[in-house]
């Protein structure tokens, strides 16, 4: 617990950090505030942050800041959380089965607030009222097709993990989006209510961070003889681990996967992702449009969500082998140039060209130099020219239908995202810089 809050005071970076990550080349800067409590406590383990090690893995967004909790829930109990809703973009709940998929989720939307309380996640609610309370319950077992409200199943029989995410909080406040931890509250069989600390020790809680699940070695060494990435880079929506090895590595695509991302994936997230390697030119640039997203950063009084097609969406860098994340670039601090797109040059710090600024309509997002972090496998080494980027979509609208969760098969995502597919072509540092300031006004995609 207290590793996990040491890393988070360092992470604030002396309390002016960029929401995309300390550290991060982009320019636009927010002030995070002191955190109002603990970051972890006998129930919540965290903050899953990039700035520890220990955290970063199952490529995490860093837009978002994750806490974990692993418990056994006693026969005939009952589990509640009491929290109030952050101020921020976005909260939810998942669970998790043994294997790291996502079993169920209650999100934000979804939460009846306590009585005299706001939900501020629902459109035209207030969004900086005080009084914004909420209790869930944590029921045992897999989820029936008509859940009740306020209620996330654990599907396990014995222990289980479910993690609590909040992304983009308001400026000025801090990763949990300036309120406390949800308090576990258990009533055991008998009816005696237990809260803090001895509903942590009925409930058996870990007071640990997880741990990572990460490809057998030898798999993965196998796969990696053939290099991934292509010279016109080719993205992919993530369907599972075993059909994405198959796809991205051997070739064999035409396949019916079942959608079931692991790695703690969010399900109210869908991913598609493409490989790289600066082998082939040191700098990519991508081009693409974002959808439509509620505005929260700078603390708007009101949710609005009217014209919204998705309620988040980021691209972030990442190695493949050992999921971390190096950087991440989220909807409101990516500049649109005037032709509706962004402009976004990924490379190593060294490479990054002198152009690559948000000043010349550019957005940076840096490569790992540790490729695809293969080396933390003892005896293995880095592709050190590798990466893997990653965007998300996250709660898109029935109407939206060229969102990631309409992809169905491997192969149709030009299809179903259109405009919103992302475009890749690489560059030497020098073609680059020849764009000038403003490159868009010049670059052919």
């Amino acid at each position: 617990m207290y590793k996990a809050f040491n890393y988070y005071l360092a992470s604030l970076c002396l309390l002016t950090v960029s929401l995309s990550g300390c550290g991060n080349n982009s320019d636009d800067q927010l002030t995070l505030a002191p955190p109002p409590a603990e970051t972890s406590d006998c129930f919540w383990q965290g903050p899953y942050v990039r700035e520890n090690p220990e955290t970063n893995f199952a490529f995490p967004d860093t837009g978002s800041a994750y806490w974990s909790a692993q418990y056994t829930l006693p026969e005939g109990a009952v589990l509640r959380l009491k929290g109030d809703f952050p101020y921020a973009r976005y909260m939810s709940i998942n669970s998790y089965r043994l294997d790291t998929t996502p079993a169920d989720a209650i999100s934000d939307d979804k939460i009846i607030p306590n009585q005299n309380s706001i939900n501020p996640f629902i459109n035209g609610n207030p969004r900086n009222n005080s009084n914004r309370s909420y209790t869930l319950n944590v029921a045992a077992g897999e989820a029936p097709e008509s859940k009740p409200a306020n209620t996330i199943y654990d599907y396990a029989t014995g222990q289980t993990t479910l993690v609590y995410r909040v992304y983009v909080p308001n400026k000025g406040k801090d990763l949990l989006g300036g309120v406390t931890l949800p308090k576990v509250e258990l009533t055991t069989r008998q009816g005696e209510v237990l809260n803090g600390q001895a509903a942590c020790d009925a409930l058996k809680a870990v007071n640990k961070t997880a741990t990572g699940v990460y490809i057998d070695p030898n798999t993965y060494a196998a796969a990696r003889k053939n290099n991934p990435a292509k010279e016109i880079p080719v993205w992919r929506t993530s369907y599972n681990m075993a059909a994405d090895i198959q796809c991205v590595f051997y070739g064999v695509c035409d396949t019916n996967p079942k959608r079931n991302v692991a790695y703690y994936a969010n399900l109210d997230n869908q991913y598609i992702s493409t490989f790289l390697d600066r082998s082939i030119k040191p700098i990519v640039v991508i081009r693409g449009k974002i959808p439509r997203v509620p505005k929260t950063l700078n603390g708007e009084d009101h949710f609005d969500s009217r014209n919204a097609q998705l309620r988040y969406w980021s691209m972030c860098q990442n190695e493949f082998y050992s999921q971390k994340v190096s950087d991440c670039l989220f909807d409101e601090n990516i500049t649109i140039n005037p032709d509706g797109k962004y402009t976004i040059v990924t490379s190593i710090a060294s490479d990054r060209p002198n152009n690559a600024t948000k000043e010349c309509g550019v957005d940076f997002l840096k490569w790992s130099e540790n490729g695809d972090g293969f080396s933390m496998v003892s005896g293995r080494e880095d592709h050190k020219t590798d990466a893997r980027v990653n965007v998300r979509n996250m709660l898109p609208v029935n109407n939206f239908q060229s969102a990631i969760q309409n992809t169905k098969t491997p192969g149709d995502e030009a299809e179903v995202l259109g405009e919103y597919l992302p475009q890749a072509k690489y560059f030497t540092k020098e073609e680059f810089e020849a764009l000038g300031c403003n490159p868009y006004q010049k670059l052919n995609f």
